[in-house]
């Protein structure tokens, strides 16, 4: 066959490699996945969560070896026919060299990890990594051994009151009463909420979504255990499932002054309101705000907004609306911060259509004339 047949044939096995080593969420929801086919094998996470993750981090580092060398069989039984130096990969010397240690790697790399897994799974799984890590919580009472702790992670995984957390298609924070485990593809990290401390050092915002108003954003939380032996490591979690974490954590999340995100989808969409009511125009009324007034809802603040027709009753097509979604004139006085009114507007509105909220209308709290985002407007202070 052609050295072009040789590229695409590459091409091709490395993206099949990458979604068996990182599957999508789309691979994942199909069951193509290494837990997933020998699942039987593994066995039930819910009964044996310790020793469930135990087989399945070896099995996943089994498999994964395989990769390699399966490319290389695969690769002379189509291409050997070139003069079996792997379709004119050995014109030149240094790719000659660079081919030949490659299949001396793929070749040896199964049979390392088949004796690393063999001496793992001695006397127990005992030498396995993850029961030595379990061995450094042992206290010499009521945790004697690895196998104590495990226990007590699997009683408590099985409890209702636990939290999963998926971060992304590979690992997951689970939270019991007692413990905080970060699972991956190869280990799995543990953490005693007694002695472990949580701080939210990071934030960032992603414009492109499929959550809400187009934007979502992740809380980066470093998991700092006070033990000897244990490693620091960082969870990084959808901002949304914050309070779930931190409703299950025993100990108060430390979030640093420099790290703002949105708790709550209401949050997020109090922030999208006020940014579009900031480009309105502003109200200039002869209605004054008393000093000594206070917003009606919160009575936390002075009232800083106005409803006041501002939008021109046109749909997407620059069609006029019929008149029962027209936006109506409102003659109340400022009685409302913008928060609670923001809040007010999110409370009206299909909770299931929350990416529309923007778009839709509501009716002022106190004369119940309807009006849209556009309709709001800051007050300004009179010179």
């Amino acid at each position: 066959m052609s050295q072009e047949s040789a590229i695409v044939f590459t091409i091709f096995y490395a993206l099949l490699c990458f979604c068996i080593v990182y599957p999508s969420t789309e691979f994942v929801s199909a069951g193509l996945t290494v837990d997933h086919v020998f699942s039987s094998t593994l066995g039930s996470e819910s009964l044996q969560f310790v020793q469930h993750h135990i087989r399945r981090t070896s099995l996943n580092l089994m498999v994964h070896s395989l990769l390699p060398v399966m490319y290389i069989r695969v690769y002379f039984m189509q291409f050997g026919d070139d003069g079996g130096d792997g379709g004119g990969i050995g014109e030149l010397p240094v790719v000659a060299i660079a081919w030949k240690v490659f299949i001396g790697a793929a070749i040896a790399l199964p049979g390392l990890v088949a004796g690393a897994i063999y001496w793992w799974s001695r006397d127990g799984w005992q030498n396995h990594p993850i029961a030595k890590r379990l061995g450094r919580f042992c206290d010499g009472e009521r945790l004697r051994d690895w196998r104590a702790v495990a226990t007590s992670i699997n009683d408590e995984f099985r409890r209702d009151s636990r939290v999963v957390i998926r971060m992304n298609p590979l690992s997951r924070i689970v939270v019991t009463e007692s413990w905080i485990v970060k699972t991956g593809p190869y280990w799995i990290n543990v953490a005693g909420q007694e002695d472990t401390a949580l701080v939210a050092f990071k934030s960032d915002t992603h414009d492109v979504s499929q959550e809400a108003f187009e934007t979502v954003q992740y809380v980066n939380i470093a998991v700092k255990s006070t033990r000897p032996g244990i490693r620091e490591f960082n969870i990084r979690i959808n901002a949304l499932d914050f309070k779930d974490l931190q409703d299950r954590i025993n100990r108060p999340i430390t979030i640093l002054s420099s790290v703002k995100f949105h708790r709550t989808v209401l949050d997020r969409f109090v922030d999208v309101f006020k940014e579009q009511v900031g480009q309105n125009p502003r109200y200039r009324g002869a209605e004054a705000v008393d000093q000594q007034d206070s917003c009606f809802a919160c009575m936390q603040v002075q009232p800083n907004v106005k409803i006041v027709k501002n939008c021109a009753d046109l749909n997407e097509d620059g069609e006029p609306l019929a008149e029962a979604r027209c936006c109506q004139p409102c003659n109340c006085r400022p009685m409302w911060c913008i928060d609670c009114v923001a809040r007010w507007f999110a409370s009206r509105q299909n909770q299931s259509e929350r990416e529309s909220w923007l778009q839709q209308k509501c009716t002022c709290p106190m004369c119940r004339a309807r009006f849209c985002v556009l309709d709001v407007c800051f007050i300004e202070a009179a010179r």
